[in-house]
């Protein structure tokens, strides 16, 4: 009887040992320590904050590019135009405001994109309702009586001429497309102001408006390009 119990003791025991493994392997885990559940709570606060500051700067940003800019109502004479707000230069209401009847817009060169603060070749343009003196065979018709006989070539295929000592134009320089400065006629002074980065101007018409550009005497030679970008952006903001 005792030989019995001695030879079954390492099988029982071996069953018991068994049992008891099992019995701890199907507990579940002891929860976390307070601190370490603080810190667990705090990391998935971490993160989820994170991912929302991520998820609503790329959708800022999308809205940003996707976003157009604001569009400024303007009429001059009896054009009605939607002008870009970062177009006009203007930095309130109260600027729009002293506009009346006129419009104005400050275009960077060459892009013809907002004219930035720190950019030295720009357009000024002043649009207002047409004016007979403004007509082209009338301003040259104007000029020709003060200019003086000599006559240059300068690049771009323009020829320069003078103004009399005592006219109206003493101390700037006539521009024209050859051969009848129909196509170009500007004016610009010899003799530049430092704080004056568009002295040369250029009045003409365009579909029922005066356009008048101030631009640096450095573009000259690209005057061409210059009017047909001009054009073509003021025939976008036509309504």
């Amino acid at each position: 009887m005792t030989a019995s119990l001695s030879h079954h003791r390492p099988g029982q025991q071996a069953a018991h040992l068994t049992s008891m493994v099992r019995m701890r392997l199907q507990r579940p885990p002891p929860p976390l320590p307070r601190a370490d559940g603080a810190l667990l709570k705090a990391a998935l606060m971490i993160t989820a904050a994170g991912a929302l500051a991520t998820g609503l700067a790329l959708y800022l940003t999308h809205r940003r590019v996707d976003e157009p800019a604001a569009l400024q109502p303007a009429r001059v004479g009896n054009v009605a135009l939607m002008i870009p707000r970062d177009l006009t230069g203007l930095d309130d209401d109260d600027d729009a405001s002293r506009l009346v009847g006129m419009a104005r817009l400050r275009l960077d060169w060459p892009n013809l994109g907002p004219a930035q603060p720190q950019s030295r070749k720009r357009l000024l343009i002043t649009l207002s309702p047409p004016d007979r003196v403004n007509e082209p065979a009338r301003q040259l018709a104007t000029y020709a009586r003060f200019l003086t006989p000599t006559v240059w070539s300068n690049p771009g295929g323009l020829v320069v001429r003078g103004f009399r000592k005592g006219s109206p134009y003493e101390g700037d320089e006539f521009y024209v497309s050859v051969p009848d400065g129909k196509g170009f006629a500007a004016r610009c002074p010899i003799e530049t102001s430092a704080n004056l980065d568009e002295p040369c101007r250029i009045t003409f018409q365009h579909r029922g408006m005066d356009v008048n550009i101030r631009f640096p005497r450095s573009i000259i030679a690209d005057w061409a390009l210059m009017l047909g970008g001009v054009r073509r952006t003021l025939d976008g903001l036509i309504r």
